[in-house]
């Protein structure tokens, strides 16, 4: 079912982290940048992270290979709708958010089946309203969790709106200052780019480097004691509507 809020389960335990990725999957021709969902998941595989994956239904249609090698590596597959719109606005338009969602599920069935879908919708944009439609209307309701929100945000995607050589590191640096002083939380980064607007798109999936910033990030929480978990090991059941 769908809360009427954002949710981000019970406060987790100190120096936790849950680490989650919106707007892929991605690939690049580049080596260092650009967006590398595969890559990334199984630089977290070797680290023995479980990470998830929030999937944008237009690119798992485009790069259905990735989504497999991603789950087969042992990750979370989950649904960031189909066009990546702000759901609020798309909700007052009178879109289909039904059929958005329900396209989205389709595509994802080959990796999520017999477990939950896990939902979060673009930028964190939801009401009760739209709750309401989507438990209403959506056949497959009572197989989503959602929408699933975040604690931790240094916006990622605004270091790959430049060219700056050591975004990698500022990004890092960002996500560490911001994961110290809360103490842990479920992380929220980008491996790609479904910006709508076309440009804002391309110049942060040609200059991303979530990849670069995760492995900087990865071996300086562990030196620090923290520990990874699982999106399926945080407790969502209590959804208060």
């Amino acid at each position: 079912m769908f809360s009427e809020k954002m949710l981000t389960g019970p406060d987790l335990a100190n120096k936790t982290i849950c680490l989650s990725f919106d707007d892929g999957p991605g690939s690049s021709f580049f080596k260092n940048k650009g967006p590398n969902t595969l890559a990334l998941a199984q630089y977290l595989h070797r680290e023995g992270i479980v990470a998830s994956f929030f999937m944008v239904g237009q690119f798992v249609k485009k790069f259905p290979k990735i989504v497999q090698a991603v789950k087969d590596l042992g990750h979370i597959i989950g649904a960031h709708t189909y066009s990546h719109p702000n759901m609020v606005k798309a909700f007052i338009n009178g879109k289909d958010l039904v059929a958005e969602m329900s396209t989205t599920e389709k595509l994802l069935l080959p990796y999520t089946k017999n477990q939950p879908i896990y939902f979060r919708p673009p930028h964190g944009y939801w009401n009760a309203a739209i709750s309401e439609q989507l438990n209403n209307h959506l056949k497959s309701a009572d197989n989503h969790i959602g929408p699933i929100g975040w604690t931790i945000d240094a916006g990622d995607w605004m270091y790959w709106s430049n060219f700056n050589k050591d975004s990698a590191k500022k990004c890092a640096d960002a996500y560490l200052k911001m994961i110290t002083e809360n103490k842990g939380g479920i992380v929220l980064m980008h491996d790609s780019n479904a910006d709508r607007n076309l440009i804002k798109a391309i110049i942060r999936r040609h200059n991303n480097r979530t990849l670069d910033a995760i492995k900087i990030m990865v071996p300086t929480l562990k030196n620090l004691g923290y520990q990874f978990i699982s999106l399926d090991q945080i407790n969502f059941s209590e959804i208060s509507n």
